[in-house]
């Protein structure tokens, strides 16, 4: 995400122009031509596509991200009751290994 920052080295790799001069006290149009806003009408659209472009790639990944989310927390949960109702005896049986698969281990080793 940090990659779609305006940053100081965002705008250094900009080109610069040399100062324009001119009246500050006329407006824009009168101090600078059309082609120095033209390229500043450009930058400002990639950026902006830029972070459309970000968005466009964040957010679908961010509500997959809740929704499994979620789903997480209610299989936990049902889990959690379905475990809580069984007795120890059944507990204990889920625990223990198959003696089969005991005996093999056991000759493997």
């Amino acid at each position: 995400m940090e990659y779609s920052y305006l940053t100081v080295d965002f705008f250094r790799k900009l080109p610069q122009d040399v100062e324009k001069g001119g009246n500050p006290t006329h407006s824009i149009f009168d101090r600078y031509n059309d082609s120095y806003l033209r390229r500043i009408g450009s930058t400002v659209l990639s950026y902006v596509n830029m972070v459309c472009g970000s968005l466009r790639n964040s957010i679908p990944k961010s509500i997959v991200y809740c929704q499994v989310r979620e789903a997480k927390r209610s299989l936990l949960d049902h889990f959690f009751t379905e475990l809580g109702k069984k007795e120890g005896r059944q507990l204990g049986t889920l625990l223990d290994e198959d003696p089969e698969i005991m005996k093999r281990t056991s000759l493997s080793c």
